[in-house]
């Protein structure tokens, strides 16, 4: 085998190694560049985008973060807040805003800024998307100026979120009424705009700034006249009561409306002031202020008090100013556009209140309404700014009485004092209308009259013995469990009357021209018997003329005076027709006052109607023209019939109305307890029914009954304190077997402190306590 050489190379290589050239740029720096480009590209662009930065100072920034907080334009994305922090005071937030390029002109003065948060309230809902969103800054811009980097937010969301409105009118009054910001402002019945904002003029005068939307701004004109209207508003009229209510976005504050009445003025500028007038009807009375003096103003009220002309309101008082020195009032009125040019030199104007008068019912609507001035246009061509007004019962009764009474007869009433009665007042005999009263004078006398007709048909009734009395326009009635009022006719209502009539057997014709009294009351009128003279030891509630004299509850008299003597009250009474049988010697008269004690309650009516003298006839032949009272706790027991003694003792504690006793059977009562004049007895009028009277004997024996008997073991206890069955206490008395006779009415026994021991004492009813004897 052959071997080679190691030093001989081999026949054939296994490859050959050829050098790689150089040629270009290499794709693996491709990449990296369209990075580079991309970067540059979007540094570009958001260098391009990016627009100035401002700073907004707000009072209080919530819920804004840095790098989050978006500023809103239009509701678009406009800037982004890249910085908060306080100022140097600690009293601001300072807020940086990155704006975008297409934002810039938000970088204008005059831009406003404010913090969109949630706002719900009765009056406004708004900035909900916060909510979810969180808060955001919005702009509003104002056209027209100069470049600005540094602003002062807005404490609240403006009204408009948008660019301003174009006209801002400012309205002014004395006193504004509660209209908040965001009120809304109508134009016949349209929304135009709303409140921006409540404050004080320079002069200290309150006023309202208006914000009226663009397309609505030519509404307002020079002669605009503005009003409130009220958020509620009741009215009423006769036969009606309306209630308005606004739009519900008036509800809660009221609103504004405006107008111009007549030819619309000129155009208005921004900022134009006008009057606030408190509603509608005072915005239209526009005309030059009128000035008129009346009597008396009693029930006009500035602001309220409305002119009128045929019943239709025309204008409106706008100041009430009383003068002193001439002791009238001057009212100050302004009317409405159409009438303002008719207040001639011969215009009159008329206070309107209730009236009734011979020429009907006038005015009663002003019971519901209050008074108003009725204005009636003159004739003349003179204008006028001054008037001396009327009052509508100056217009009454300018015609003449003496027409409306047929064939009038003159009567001549007088008194020591006359009621108020007006002219025209009514005369009445028996209900019916029989004339009418036509002047009221000083008599030759010096006394006040009356001078009344009385219509023909009545001439007859006026006799000698007629009687006249005072009417009142109202009469309260009181009674047992009943009070009444009572009016005699409509035509009295207010100012009542007179009327008249012959009380017993009628008396002659009474001659031309008499004269009579002029009474007080019917009752006093009717009272024509002679006069009697009652003595009281006390006479509290006594009135002349009205403290009426009853028997069994009717009225049957009056007191005509009281007068005071050394030691009693002196009452002069007279009875009606009838009732003479009262004037008897032994009647008994006492007064009824409310009482309360444990027999119950007596006399409540008086409370109202005042107190009243009850009286009981006497039994003698003869009349009689003085009388002492009984007491007050009498009269109740003064009209039963009865056989009379009288029980005298040094001291007893039976008073009136204590029972009196006859084995224990009640046979009579204590009508009366008096003191004798040396004051060293006491005497006791005693009444026994008739069915006992056989019962009292010349030998009888009286004796005061211990109210309460009982028993302690084998001690026998009475109790003489007076008890709820008998508070007056209790008499009892026994007659002894034989040895007495009959007595005759008012004979005299003694009352003995207790029983004789002869007599058999009657068994408590209280049951003995204790063992039995």
């Amino acid at each position: 085998m052959k071997q080679s050489s190691p030093a001989e190379p081999p026949d054939e290589l296994p490859g050959e190694i050829v050098t790689a050239r150089r040629s270009g740029i290499s794709w693996a720096w491709l990449f990296p560049l369209l990075a580079l480009v991309a970067t540059g590209w979007l540094y570009w662009t958001n260098w391009k985008a990016k627009g100035p930065e401002i700073t907004i100072s707000f009072t209080t920034a919530p819920g804004i973060e840095p790098g989050k907080t978006a500023l809103i334009y239009r509701g678009v994305r406009a800037g982004t807040v890249s910085k908060v922090h306080l100022d140097r005071e600690l009293g601001k937030v300072v807020v940086t805003v990155s704006l975008k390029a297409f934002a810039a002109h938000l970088a204008t003065e005059g831009t406003d800024f404010w913090i969109e948060q949630p706002v719900i309230s009765l009056r406004e809902i708004a900035g909900l998307e916060s909510i979810i969103q969180g808060n955001s800054i919005h702009a509003r811009t104002h056209p027209g100026g100069e470049s600005a980097t540094v602003f002062e937010g807005l404490s609240e969301a403006p009204l408009a979120p948008l660019d301003a409105a174009d006209l801002v009118v400012k309205l002014r009054s004395g006193s504004i009424p509660f209209l908040g910001r965001g009120t809304p402002v109508f134009h016949r019945g349209v929304s135009v705009g709303w409140v921006r904002d409540k404050i004080f003029a320079t002069d200290g005068q309150p006023e309202i700034e208006v914000i009226i939307n663009e397309e609505f701004a030519g509404k307002v004109r020079s002669n605009s006249r503005f009003w409130v209207m009220s958020a509620t508003a009741v009215s009423a009229s006769p036969g009606s009561v309306r209630l308005d209510l606004p739009a519900l976005q008036g509800l809660l504050d009221g609103s504004i409306s405006f107008d111009h009445f007549g030819s619309p003025g000129g155009d208005v500028q921004d900022g134009a002031e006008f009057e606030l007038s408190p509603d509608e009807f005072s915005a239209r009375a526009e005309g030059p202020p009128v000035s008129i003096t009346f009597e008396d103003g009693a029930g006009l009220r500035a602001g309220e008090t409305r002119v009128t002309c045929r019943g239709q309101p025309v204008g409106l008082v706008e100041k009430i100013t009383p003068d002193p020195a001439s002791q009238r009032v001057e009212v100050v009125a302004r009317l409405t556009a159409a009438f303002a040019p008719l207040t001639s030199a011969d215009a009159v104007f008329t206070i309107i209140r209730p009236s009734i008068s011979l020429k009907g019912v006038q005015g009663l609507d002003t019971l519901v309404t209050g008074p108003h001035i009725a204005f009636e246009p003159g004739q003349a061509k003179e204008p006028s700014a001054r008037f001396v007004g009327r009052e509508l019962r100056q217009l009454d009764f300018d015609f003449d009485i003496a027409d409306l009474v047929e064939d009038g007869r003159q009567v001549v009433l007088w008194a020591q004092d006359l009621p108020s009665l007006q002219t025209g007042a009514p005369l009445y005999h028996r209900g019916m209308i029989a004339g009418r009263v036509i002047e009221q004078r000083i008599g030759d006398q010096g006394r006040p009259e009356i001078v009344a007709l009385v219509a023909g048909k009545f001439r007859d009734q006026l006799r000698v013995n007629t009687r006249f009395w005072r009417v009142p326009a109202a009469l309260v009635a009181v009674g047992h469990g009943v009070v009444g009022v009572e009016m005699q006719s409509l035509s009295g209502f207010l100012q009542g009357g007179v009327a008249f009539d012959a009380f017993g057997t009628p008396g002659p014709v009474a001659p031309d021209q008499p004269a009579f009294e002029l009474h007080g009351s019917e009752q006093a009128a009717a009272a024509i018997s002679a006069p009697i003279r009652i003595s009281f030891h006390d006479g509290e509630g006594l009135l002349a003329g009205k403290t009426e004299l009853r028997y069994l509850g009717i009225p049957v008299g009056i007191v005509e005076q009281v007068r005071v003597t050394e030691d009693s009250v002196e009452a002069t009474a007279r009875f009606q027709p009838g009732y003479d049988f009262l004037r008897r010697m032994g009647s008994e008269f006492a007064i009824i006052r409310p009482e309360i004690d444990l027999k119950g309650v007596h006399g409540l009516e008086t409370l109202v109607g005042g107190v009243y003298i009850t009286c009981a006839p006497g039994t003698g032949n003869k009349y009689a023209s003085s009388f002492n009272a009984v007491p007050p706790a009498a009269p109740a027991l003064m009209n039963e019939t009865g056989f009379e003694i009288v029980l005298e003792s040094p001291s007893t504690k039976i008073d009136a109305g204590a029972p009196i006793s006859y084995n224990d059977t009640p046979v009579g009562e204590v009508v009366s307890k008096t003191l004798s004049r040396d004051g060293k007895r006491i005497s006791l009028t005693a009444r026994i029914r008739d069915a006992h009277s056989n019962l009292v004997k010349s030998n009888s024996v009286f004796w005061e009954a211990a109210t309460v008997e009982a028993k302690v073991g084998i001690f026998k206890v009475e109790i003489d304190t007076p008890s709820v069955a008998a508070p007056a206490g209790r008499v009892a008395f026994h007659t002894p077997d034989g040895g007495g006779g009959p007595v005759k009415a008012g004979a005299v026994f003694t009352l003995l402190t207790k029983p004789p021991s002869a007599t058999p004492v009657p068994k408590s009813k209280l049951r003995p306590f204790g063992r039995p004897n």
